[in-house]
């Protein structure tokens, strides 16, 4: 009971010394919380049926990434353990000089982390549940889903997780706590405090060429993974932009603290001003022996920069992408190719009692494709650089008036042919900038087939935009429009589209079509129409606009959930070690601050030169993180142009006030922590 009540004390004692450890506790808990009860939400349920499995598998990654999080926080939670360790090893000497045992030291550390476990997964969980209320809120406006079943929500097994995962967490602590008090000797203890820090100087020159290393590396770096991205043709050979990236970054870093006293030193105004001499030794120190910390620091801040802002402009680019692209409730698409029909879509479906009369607005055209006109031969080996097997890319072909007949149907532009000419609509925009070099230069598309050749003269100076597929994405890579005279009988492969609304506006009808409809469904068209014994025909494809926007849900959901969860535990990461980091630098400077009071440095001063370097040492890793960003999510949009590139200004400031959040709680805490230790 002495030794609870021992512990009981020690925790209220030192309870300003813990807000950073016990910040970083009840952040991780309440995210690990949060995110692992995705699942188990009560908004998720109001979707429809065809998303449960898009659910489950999004409840699995979360649960995968759980765990590379929970390495993550044990770091962390050890880490700041430390720190407390470091603060208290003249306590613990005095322990053991009164006749306290190791044994009897160990079991109070014991105590305190079992107390304070137990406030902060407390504490963690409550903020946890009622934050995930709003995350469910959110999800239903992100996702556009019912919100009149929603009610308060508590989820069972993330809580049961999240306690697990931490009871680990705490074991490993109390393992490393004892160990730590095992280890050191009564002497060591009692002179914990009295070591003095070592501020090691560097070379000014030295510095200044690492720092002109470090910059080719990175700007040469930045270069390839942006404007040179389509020369890199291999994974190795983004992965040596990413090395060359990660060296740069720590030589910069490493070569900041002599550069920041040279640059300093050379306005000696500014430099003999106040503390500024003391304020730059200070901080040149802090950076000197944080080298690899803020190196690491910094790469987690671009991560979480990168991830953030992607995650959020790769949602809002889908959702537009999305209501463009699917302007119809269901397309159909019939492949004639070794079967012999003349009949369409509609009148395959007539013949096997399929009713037409649930739709309307029905549109049947033609689109040939066999291989016979390819990406190579059309853009005329400009696009090889970006397409090694462009030979092999099919573009395929339709009439002038078929097309007009869906862009009318889709609501996109209609255009005009004359005869002799052609077009190519587009949406992927790698194959349009190609395409618009085609039509930059005026080339001309010639075909060749049994001897005779086909010339024609393109109609329009850029690649068109349009398409004849809905879908969720734009990786339209491109299609020919030719005009109606011209005959195409030399393609053998045709696909007959057709695209349709349904005739009527009631909700639940058009759930059932939509399940009748589908490929999936059992008994529906599907089995109707593809039976073996009838298919005489080639096989018929369907698609719901439904089916294509619940396949965007789950992507959407599993880029933006994972993406948030490992940004924000990244952030919490940075922010924590940097502060534990400037506190432990901190608590060694205390002499410094005792002698600056003792030569008639006024309070406002101190703090001044506090503030200041607190500002620095938090703001450098920030600053580097923001620069490699910029060019990170350039890179991270190339890569995913295929959804969309809209948005991104929005996101980017959405993450930057998630970011200033946390990281400024961070330096708040920061700041007034070890603006009580230099006045102990």
């Amino acid at each position: 009971m002495m030794l609870f009540k021992l512990a009981l004390r020690n925790i209220v004692k030192s309870v300003r010394d813990y807000i950073v450890y016990f910040a970083t506790l009840v952040l991780g808990v309440a995210v690990f919380y949060v995110f692992n009860a995705l699942d188990s939400q009560t908004v998720m349920l109001v979707f429809s049926n065809d998303t449960l499995e898009i659910l489950n598998i999004i409840a699995e990654a979360m649960s995968i990434v759980s765990v590379f999080v929970s390495f993550i926080l044990g770091f962390l939670v050890v880490y700041a353990s430390g720190f407390l360790m470091k603060r208290r090893k003249k306590e613990f000497g005095l322990y053991l000089l009164l006749g306290m045992g190791k044994t009897k030291v160990s079991a109070i550390l014991l105590i305190e982390t079992i107390l304070i476990g137990i406030i902060s997964l407390i504490t963690g969980l409550l903020v946890g549940i009622g934050a995930s209320q709003g995350m469910s809120i959110v999800v239903a406006n992100m996702f556009d889903a019912d919100m009149t079943a929603f009610h308060f929500t508590v989820s069972k097994s993330a809580i049961t997780k999240t306690l697990v995962y931490f009871a680990v967490i705490f074991l490993v602590v109390m393992i490393f706590q004892v160990f730590a008090v095992g280890k050191n000797r009564l002497i060591n203890l009692l002179n914990a405090g009295k070591k003095a820090q070592k501020n090691y100087g560097k070379n000014p020159i030295v510095c200044v060429i690492v720092f002109i290393i470090g910059a080719v590396l990175l700007g040469t770096a930045y270069y390839k993974v942006t404007a040179g991205f389509n020369d890199i043709d291999s994974l190795k050979g983004i992965g040596t932009e990413i090395v060359k990236g990660i060296i740069g970054n720590f030589a910069v870093f490493w070569s900041v603290s002599g550069l920041l006293v040279l640059i300093v030193k050379s306005n000696r105004k500014f430099y003999n001003k106040g503390l500024n001499c003391f304020t730059t030794k200070e901080l040149a120190g802090r950076i000197n022996t944080s080298v690899f910390a803020g190196g690491i620091i910094s790469l987690l801040l671009f991560f979480t920069i990168s991830i953030l802002s992607c995650s959020m402009s790769t949602k809002n680019s889908m959702d537009r992408v999305l209501n463009k692209k699917t302007p119809m409730d269901v397309m159909f698409r019939m492949s004639i190719v070794d079967y012999e029909t003349d009949k369409n879509i509609v009148e395959v479906m007539e013949d096997y009692g399929v009713d037409i009369s649930v739709l309307k607005d029905v549109e049947c055209v033609d689109v040939y494709n066999d291989g016979s006109i390819n990406f190579a031969s059309v853009t005329h080996g400009y696009g090889t650089d970006l397409y090694s097997y462009s030979e092999g890319i099919c573009i395929p072909a339709i009439k002038i008036s078929d097309y007009n007949k869906l862009a009318r149907a889709y609501g996109i532009p209609e255009y005009q042919l004359d005869e002799g000419e052609y077009a190519i609509v587009a949406d992927y925009r790698q194959s349009v900038k190609i395409y618009d070099k085609v039509f930059a230069d005026g080339l001309s598309l010639v075909i060749e087939h049994d001897g005779e050749t086909m010339t024609f003269e393109p109609a329009y100076d850029e690649c068109l935009y349009g398409f004849i597929c809905m879908s969720a994405d734009e990786s339209n890579n491109g299609v020919i429009l030719f005009p109606d005279s011209v005959d195409l009988s030399f393609v053998n492969y045709i696909d007959n589209y057709m695209v349709a609304n349904y005739a009527t506006d009631d909700a639940d009808e058009r759930e059932r079509l939509d399940e009748y409809f589908s490929i999936f469904a059992e008994g529906g068209f599907d089995d109707l129409v593809n039976a073996p014994e009838n298919r005489y025909h080639a096989y018929v494809d369907s698609m719901t606009k439904t089916e294509i926007k619940n396949a965007s849900i789950g992507i959407k959901m599993l880029l933006i959930f994972v993406g948030i969860y490992l940004g924000i535990i990244f952030l919490i990461s940075s922010g924590a070690i940097l502060s534990l980091k400037e506190l432990s630098e901190s608590a060694d400077s205390k002499e410094k601050y005792r002698i600056l009071r003792r030569i008639g440095v006024d309070e406002k001063q101190i703090r001044r030169s506090l503030f200041s370097q607190c500002g620095l040492f938090f703001g450098l890793p920030l600053v580097l993180a923001i620069i490699h960003s910029v060019f990170g999510i350039q890179t991270a949009l190339l890569i995913m142009e295929v959804f969309g590139q809209y948005g991104l200004m929005k996101s980017i400031i959405t993450a930057a006030c998630i970011i200033l959040g946390i990281y400024g709680i961070y330096f708040a805490i920061t700041y007034y922590c070890s603006r009580r230790i230099i006045s102990e």
